[in-house]
């Protein structure tokens, strides 16, 4: 199972090259230059710059403006798809072996009778609940543009982030499993249930801290968390994202080994 995840990631990464490849054909094709998009009066007026000067440009240029317009999209396209190449190849570069030391013991008979009422029951009760159905989040589906372990789909860059890291270390979860809370339904990113205990754990990410609207939306799903005895760093794991701070793929590895190895 790993190994034909492994090769969708690596099918992902080939695609992934390739669009950035034709992207970059884009951009060569296009006009020199950088369209600048500036207020004035309560108007936006286009500007050409080109080898540290401005030009203005007349409604007349229009054509021109889109399509300088045209490559700054592709421009922003192809960080976006850099971006994705570099957790591919981060993904690729840290996959853990099929093998694991601690599986084997408890394949072995003799050391699988010492050790069967400690871990096995746990193990195969994980492997069970991992694998089973559960209700997921239908709202706003569109937005589940990204591809994550196993299929999945997510919506967010940061969520592929998180879901490799949990699926490379084999931490079992579920995404956007339906929890209710006082008759209240919530919708957490993550469900997670500890690789040894089997506790089970929320994470929440929150990706657009910089909105107004949707800092007040965190506040509130915190307050309905905690009332609920779901509490940050005991059995809820948040992190944070701002244009400024966007997610780090060691700082993420280093919370999963924090709570769960």
């Amino acid at each position: 199972m790993q190994l034909l995840n492994c090769e969708m990631v690596r099918k992902k990464m080939i695609e992934t090259e390739q669009k950035i490849e034709e992207v970059e054909q884009q951009i060569a094709s296009l006009p020199k230059g950088e369209l600048i998009c500036s207020k004035n009066e309560g108007r936006y007026k286009w500007y050409l710059k080109e080898s540290g000067k401005w030009k203005y440009l007349p409604k007349k240029k229009r054509a021109l403006a889109e399509a300088l317009a045209e490559k700054k999209y592709y421009i922003y396209w192809l960080e976006e798809l850099k971006k994705e190449l570099d957790i591919y190849k981060y993904y690729l570069m840290k996959y853990p072996s099929d093998d694991r030391t601690d599986d084997s013991l408890l394949l072995h008979k003799g050391w699988s009778e010492l050790l069967q009422n400690r871990f096995a029951s746990t193990k195969l009760e994980l492997k069970r609940w991992q694998n089973e159905e559960y209700v997921s989040c239908k709202k706003h589906e569109e937005n589940l543009m990204f591809t994550g372990t196993q299929g999945k789909k997510l919506r967010s860059k940061s969520e592929v982030i998180i879901d490799m890291l949990l699926y490379k270390y084999q931490i079992p979860f579920h995404y956007e499993e339906r929890l209710v809370l006082n008759g209240f339904e919530m919708y957490p990113d993550f469900t997670i249930r500890h690789p040894l205990t089997g506790e089970t754990m929320y994470w929440e990410h929150f990706g657009l801290m910089d909105d107004e609207v949707y800092r007040s939306n965190v506040y509130q799903k915190m307050k309905r968390y905690c009332e609920n005895g779901i509490i940050p760093s005991i059995n809820l794991i948040a992190t944070y994202e701002t244009n400024d701070h966007p997610l780090n793929i060691e700082y993420i590895e280093s919370i999963i080994k924090t709570y769960f190895l």
